[in-house]
């Protein structure tokens, strides 16, 4: 497995329209592939994500918390058109999408189907 690359936060954007990992220099601001399509940008831990792709639209967290996290937003957002949501709808969507995902891997693995 490979280390997630450490970069300075206002280069990160490259890194979001690619959807790679990446955490910036002091890990305030990363980024997690955490299904091969959930893509999730994070500020200050997963309590708090800023950008989701679900492998077809990008979500933006539409609340503000501190100038910190607007900074992030600024560097991060990927550039492309995004869907407004409330953090706590992001968090929902996040669980429940990893949640899927198992479920899927779990019924594969039963049938044999795993790779």
């Amino acid at each position: 497995m490979s280390k997630t690359p450490r970069i300075n936060g206002r280069k990160c954007r490259p890194y979001v329209q690619d959807r790679k990992a990446f955490q910036n220099s002091n890990g305030q601001l990363y980024a997690v592939r955490h299904t091969p399509l959930l893509y999730v940008v994070y500020s200050y831990g997963e309590h708090w994500p800023l950008f989701v792709w679900d492998g077809f639209d990008w979500y933006q967290n539409e609340e503000k918390y501190s100038p910190t996290t607007t900074r992030h937003r600024t560097y991060a957002h990927p550039y492309a058109e995004t869907q407004l949501r409330s953090c706590s709808w992001l968090r929902t969507f996040i669980s429940n999408h990893k949640g899927h995902y198992r479920a899927l891997n779990d019924v594969q693995s039963t049938l044999g189907l795993a790779a």
